[in-house]
């Protein structure tokens, strides 16, 4: 409840080069980060496979995992898989806004292709240094002489800007929709009718439920769908 900001880490991580070798940080936003915990942890779910056995089309290119700390309170790691599966990009945050980050992944993975790392790091400044938008809430992050948050009304009163990457704030007290959710789009593909019931049935009853699947965001999403 109540998260200080948007998000509270995005790191670009290499996969280890053997099952000895722990994944390496290649570059981390803020530079001051300094939870070595979460440093040291984080990467570590960047690969939950096998990276000499599993291509990236077999894992998926988004998943997400979750952290959870002493007192209960989880945080959301969105993760996006570049290079063949060997570079992870990940955002940290206490928001469960699904749709928003693999869209702003999407964005932080088209900057650094074109190895625009100053604006990118501009870009993550302004929506760190932001207030938490408010549900239902028009944000667009700009790049035009100066690096901003702009409201729906500053982009119709200025058509000029281009926005690098658009969205509107998640209201979580609402129900998720299909198409709009990817989490529940993919789980209804994955899962018939039957183990839909199966699986509403076993949570009623308070079972542990097992989610298995060979690929890594088919996992993800429809573990996060209920």
């Amino acid at each position: 409840e109540n998260p200080e900001r948007t998000f509270d880490l995005v790191l670009k991580v290499k996969c280890h080069a053997s099952e000895n070798e722990d994944p390496v940080i290649l570059w981390k936003f803020p530079e001051d980060f300094g939870d070595q915990e979460v440093l040291q942890s984080v990467p570590k779910f960047c690969f939950p496979f096998d990276v000499e056995r599993v291509s990236q089309n077999q894992v998926g290119q988004h998943f997400t995992f979750v952290l959870t700390d002493l007192e209960s309170k989880q945080r959301f790691g969105f993760c996006r898989l570049t290079s063949g599966g060997k570079i992870c990009l990940c955002i940290l945050s206490y928001l469960p806004w699904f749709e928003v980050y693999y869209k702003l992944l999407n964005t932080l993975a088209d900057y650094l292709a074109k190895e625009l790392e100053d604006d990118l790091n501009e870009i993550l400044k302004s929506l760190y240094n932001h207030p938490v938008p408010k549900a239902n809430t028009p944000v667009s992050l700009n790049v035009n002489q100066e690096i901003f948050i702009a409201s729906e009304q500053v982009l119709k009163d200025q058509p000029s800007l281009i926005p690098h990457s658009y969205f509107i704030a998640p209201d979580q007290t609402g129900l998720p929709t299909i198409p709009e959710s990817r989490n529940l789009t993919e789980y209804f593909v994955a899962v018939d009718v039957n183990n839909m019931l199966q699986l509403y049935a076993s949570m009623l009853h308070e079972r542990r439920v097992i989610i298995t699947s060979s690929k890594l965001s088919t996992v993800s999403t429809s573990h996060f769908s209920f």
